[in-house]
């Protein structure tokens, strides 16, 4: 998958972030915001339901590689 800066993704499978206690659920959405080459990756901002927040959701970023993510 190439991907680009503002692409609509779809994650998988459940994600472990690095600095979150929550898992990311398999078929979140997220955006990409940074794209990196050698090796290939993504900085992907996710947003996760939660009815306790004003909004619903929280938000991860989180670094993804296409093979856990779709377009």
């Amino acid at each position: 998958m190439k991907a680009k800066v503002y692409d609509q993704i779809k994650t998988l499978v459940e994600v472990q972030p690095d600095f979150a206690d929550q898992m990311i659920p398999k078929n979140t959405l997220g955006t990409i915001v940074e794209c990196y080459e050698n090796p290939e990756g993504y900085a992907v901002d996710i947003a996760i339901p939660n009815q306790k927040l004003v909004g619903s959701y929280e938000y991860v970023n989180v670094i993804l590689t296409s093979d856990i993510m779709s377009g």
